[in-house]
């Protein structure tokens, strides 16, 4: 049976890049299309619920806050902007999980967090900022948090459109969130319509988009500054690579970076990347989904850098940006492909666009703004 294994993993990993798999999984997420739109409907027809957090009697200092996740991005982009308000402990669980089956996620957050409350001899937090997908959830974790200490617990999910309800669609998959958010003192989210499910049932909440951590302090200034055409940023995903063979079909190169695409380099500075390309093309899709579209961190950290982004157009990104002067936004691969063959020709149009989404992104789209604002709600006096 050990031999087994490894032919195992070889065919997992060759299914995983064959149509096969690509018609599998686009059957799947469509039944969660499908499901989310039914509950926008039937969510449609009650009026609106109250937003926000439970009103406090009094404010307080925020001097200390414990950060716990499963942190991979959050140590460079977050931590240090939310560092920029207050102390930052942070409890890492990447470590741990990264030694453990993935059956055993939930129990083995436990036992860290378990660890960690008991070994705690330091001044308490003034707050908990607990990060964690469902299935590293469980009525132990919260427990021995309260059990520990009275500070508010704050909850965030930047992936509602496909975790909050429970969908059952993948097994093993990060959904019912909705279960979960209950056990917080705030909840926040990034998808505008799904607030409205959290305040439909009670649950204290506010509408949190991903923001970024600022690298320059200035724009670009000179189209020199461009050393390539298009570049995309991210790890290779099937609806990823699906969309990039039908753009090189076309006659598009994109160069990406990141893990998972053949012959690519590194996308560990990402903010690098992107301002030395005269586009940066955004794929906003919810993943898997090839239709429902969520924001990203890309959404902000990318003009942020001083950066043309081109992405899926995202009727939310219109709350955020002036589009077509400040980011871009296609609606369909020829759309796509049209933006591409004009602003090919013109370097200083894109340079305009990355000189004013740069301008609008530090204005209002850093961690910190976003956290300020957070954090007052909640009653802290910052």
């Amino acid at each position: 049976m050990i031999f087994l294994a490894p032919l195992k993993n070889t065919l997992v990993r060759l299914l995983l890049r064959t149509w096969v798999f690509e018609w599998w999984l686009r059957r799947k997420v469509r039944k969660i299309e499908i499901a989310y739109a039914c509950a926008l409907v039937r969510s449609a027809a009650n009026p609106p619920a109250p937003e926000g957090p439970p009103p406090r009697r009094n404010s307080q200092p925020l001097r200390r806050l414990l950060f716990i996740s499963d942190i991979m991005w959050e140590s460079r982009e977050l931590v240090p902007e939310v560092a920029k308000i207050t102390a930052v402990q942070t409890l890492d669980l990447n470590p741990h999980l990264k030694q453990s089956p993935p059956v055993a996620a939930a129990q083995i957050v436990a036992r860290v967090v378990g660890d960690f409350v008991r070994a705690h001899s330091g001044p308490e937090p003034d707050a908990i900022f607990l990060y964690a997908r469902s299935s590293l959830l469980s009525e132990e974790v919260f427990a021995l948090l309260r059990r520990r200490w009275s500070c508010p617990l704050l909850g965030m999910n930047l992936d509602d459109k496909l975790e909050f309800a429970n969908y059952g669609i993948f097994t093993g998959a990060s959904d019912n969130y909705g279960h979960w958010a209950r056990r917080f003192d705030l909840n926040l989210s990034n998808v505008r319509a799904v607030v409205d499910w959290y305040a439909e049932r009670g649950l204290p909440v506010m509408y949190l988009p991903e923001g970024f951590h600022p690298k320059f302090t200035a724009p670009p200034a000179s189209i020199s500054e461009f050393q390539r055409e298009v570049a995309f940023v991210g790890s290779r995903r099937t609806e990823r690579a699906v969309f990039f063979r039908q753009l090189s079909r076309l006659g598009v190169r994109i160069e990406p970076f990141g893990f998972g695409w053949p012959n690519s380099a590194s996308g560990k500075n990402p903010e690098v990347i992107y301002r030395t390309s005269a586009m940066n093309l955004g794929i906003g899709f919810a993943a898997p989904s090839q239709t429902l579209t969520t924001l990203k961190t890309r959404d902000f950290e990318c003009p942020g850098a001083g950066a043309c982004y081109l992405t899926t157009y995202n009727w939310e990104l219109a709350l955020h940006y002036e589009l077509g002067k400040e980011i871009l936004c296609y609606r369909s691969l020829e759309e796509l492909v049209e933006m591409y063959s004009f602003y090919r020709k013109r370097p200083e149009a894109c340079l305009q666009i990355a000189q004013a989404g740069f301008q609008r992104a530090n204005a209002e789209h850093t961690w910190e703004q976003r956290f300020r604002k957070v954090f007052r709600a909640a009653g802290f006096d910052i």
